[in-house]
């Protein structure tokens, strides 16, 4: 990448090589939502689930919110030019109340029906509403029956995990774990959220808001804080440079970049960091969540998971393989000979 184009990649023509504590090489490998292809939409923070590590730190919100009709028409309103797929998600989205609304008011503000998606774990009473309105799916069951009977008409779709999932911890902050505040930057910049996730609207306390990272919207959540944009019309086409501050608040608290080992969805486990013992005691005392403590890199084993690892026994599941390799074929042929 040559200068002049790194530099209009953060938004900004300066020759120092630092933005605050944020190494100006470190951003420079950091995507802006315009170069994402996914943004979501969290439209509620209910969910049926109490996964461990949850990204969306379900467990450690206070209260239970859902977006209102009018936030959700703003939220659509300002993505009208993004070319990528507009994704709404929760906790689970099927819970919200106004769901069915919501998706049609979806549909009718974003044609492109491949532009739209839907990241559930159960469908609950809106299979034939989703199935008609969504193009994009991610389907979780984290190995829940409920929810196996639930998505059993997309097993053999793209987007469908069938079993556990094995999710890295949020709550280890990475300021915790690197002495080396430059291999703690040059780790947040390959993070896996920012790489391969996405942008987030949520609404906080009433008001829209905007992030650059999904996960940076739960932990303003889980606080009770608001570090988000103010949502309107561009707000997406910003520069990183402009995100500075989200950077510096968010990520050097966050686990994800440091790529621990996790728990199994199932456990219901969240493991943390001193910086974070807040949300962990506080989730233990008023939910029950059981709780572990790491105090630095050596407490940890198994660099480089994913911040969450589908279907961890797939590979061993050869019935499943096998009827989706039938499936595929079978639309190949189909393909081929209409």
């Amino acid at each position: 990448m040559s200068d002049v184009t790194s530099q209009e990649k953060v938004g900004i023509n300066h020759n120092s090589q630092t933005i605050d504590n944020i190494p100006l090489e470190n951003i420079q490998n950091m995507r802006s939502p315009s170069e994402m292809g996914i943004i979501c939409i969290d439209i509620t923070n209910k969910c049926d689930l109490a996964c461990s590590n949850c990204t969306r730190l379900l467990a450690n919100q206070d209260y239970f919110w859902d977006m209102t009709v009018e936030n959700f028409k703003t939220a659509i309103n300002t993505l009208k030019d993004y070319k990528g797929v507009v994704v709404i998600i929760g906790g689970n989205p099927c819970m919200h109340p106004k769901f069915d609304k919501i998706c049609k008011i979806f549909a009718e503000l974003r044609p492109d029906k491949q532009k739209r998606g839907l990241w559930t774990n159960n469908f609950f009473k809106h299979e034939k509403i989703s199935t008609e309105l969504f193009g994009v799916f991610n389907l979780n069951t984290h190995g829940d029956s409920r929810s196996t009977k639930s998505l059993k008409n997309f097993e053999l779709k793209g987007g469908y995990h069938p079993d556990h999932s094995h999710h890295a911890p949020i709550l280890t902050a990475i300021k915790d774990l690197y002495k080396d505040k430059q291999k703690m930057w040059d780790a947040i910049s390959k993070c896996d959220v920012n790489h391969n996730w996405s942008a987030s609207i949520v609404q906080n306390k009433g008001k829209l808001r905007a992030y650059f990272c999904e996960v940076a919207a739960s932990f303003d959540l889980a606080r009770g804080t608001d570090n988000g944009l103010e949502v309107n019309e561009g707000w997406w086409q910003k520069k990183m440079i402009d995100y500075e501050n989200q950077i510096n608040y968010f990520c050097p608290g966050c686990g994800i970049a440091a790529k621990l080992k996790g728990s199994m969805d199932f456990e219901e486990i969240d493991t943390y960091s001193k910086s974070n013992e807040d949300l962990a005691k506080r989730s233990q005392e008023l939910k029950g969540r059981n709780i572990f403590q790491i105090e630095s890199l050596d407490q940890a084993k198994d660099l480089g998971n994913a911040v969450t690892s589908y279907s961890i026994y797939l590979k061993k599941n050869y019935k499943y393989r096998i009827k989706k390799l039938a499936w595929k074929a079978s639309k190949i042929v189909r393909h081929l000979f209409d």
